[in-house]
């Protein structure tokens, strides 16, 4: 597995299949969209996983996040998954300000190739978060990539997530923790 780190000047050669998310702790939620973009390997595709570093809640609110996993434990999920290709591009400040548009047609696009992304309904990216689902089908006819929007994974009646997860671990409950991350 290659991971392209701390650098905004990268170019992939092959098309990509990607998701983009935080993915801390890989729960199952996450690898449904890991599912979605590793199936397109038969389609010569690079199965790719877009994060970035530091998270956005990071970089906006000063506190470093308490992370489910460690990078490399991320790593090796994520590798174990099947994702051969990890870019942690870097979240600054002028980073963050990247138009939406520019994202999609600059990085996913133009330095990516990516022929085919994998997101959750709530995804957000760019300048004040602007980019959504909706931009990301918008542009896929435009600029001739698949988008595959993938509904939430719920769990006990309610959405798998981080926050949850976390929430679940401060209260004890480390059995539902781990059913929410896959681990039984």
């Amino acid at each position: 597995m290659e991971v392209i780190r701390d650098t905004t000047e990268f170019q992939i050669l092959r098309p990509t299949a990607v998701c983009i998310g935080k993915f801390d702790g890989v729960h199952m939620g996450h690898r449904k969209l890991i599912e979605k973009v590793v199936a397109k390997r038969c389609l010569g595709l690079i199965p790719t996983v877009f994060t970035f570093n530091p998270s956005p809640e990071e970089l906006f609110s000063g506190v470093q996040n308490n992370e489910l996993c460690t990078r490399h434990q991320k790593q090796e999920m994520l590798e174990k998954l099947g994702i051969e290709l990890i870019i942690e591009f870097p979240l600054t400040l002028k980073t963050a300000a990247i138009d939406p548009l520019d994202f999609i047609e600059d990085i996913l696009v133009g330095r990516m190739h990516m022929r085919y992304i994998a997101a959750g309904p709530d995804i957000s990216f760019g300048a004040g978060g602007k980019g959504d689902r909706e931009l990301i089908e918008v542009m896929g006819r435009r600029f001739g990539y698949e988008a595959e929007i993938i509904d939430k994974v719920r769990f006990d009646n309610a959405d798998i997530s981080s926050s949850r997860i976390r929430e679940a671990i401060n209260s004890g409950n480390i059995s539902l923790a781990e059913r929410m991350l896959g681990k039984i």
